[in-house]
């Protein structure tokens, strides 16, 4: 079973997209980012889920499009799916700049989060296949 992990501080939509999801994969939710690079690390999800409105970064100068570039220099394969505000497809634009593989909106509907998700880690079994697996003809 594919294992996601998120960081959502929106509790509402963090249960809605729990909910979706828990019956296809194994969720793992993050309090924090300390929390999330820990999970990332020991736990090696198939997908991130990451809030592109995460408070805690106005705090600290910190930015979650700096986040998404750290994530991705560690993680090369792991996709980043980022939850955005319906208001700011413009912030989802720039974190697929910095790296991340696309965004849903908050209040996304559950087939259209199922297809996302389904597509990012088709693409990614995809990808390792054919990267990391060895042909049959090397196995000879």
């Amino acid at each position: 079973m594919n294992r996601i992990v998120m960081l959502n501080e929106d509790l509402e939509s963090q249960m809605r997209i729990y909910l979706a999801l828990c019956s296809r994969y194994r969720i793992e939710i993050a309090e924090n980012e300390l929390a999330l690079m820990r999970l990332l690390r020991r736990k090696k999800p198939n997908l991130l889920l990451l809030d592109a409105h995460y408070n805690r970064f106005n705090h600290n100068g910190k930015s979650v499009s700096k986040l998404v570039e750290k994530i991705k220099r560690k993680y090369h394969h792991l996709p980043v799916l980022t939850i955005i505000n319906s208001e700011d497809e413009r912030v989802g634009e720039v974190l697929a700049q910095r790296g991340a593989d696309g965004w849903v909106n908050r209040r996304v509907e559950i087939d259209d989060l199922l297809q996302r998700v389904d597509d990012l880690l088709q693409l990614r079994r995809s990808f390792m296949e054919t990267t990391y697996l060895p042909s049959q003809e090397a196995l000879a």
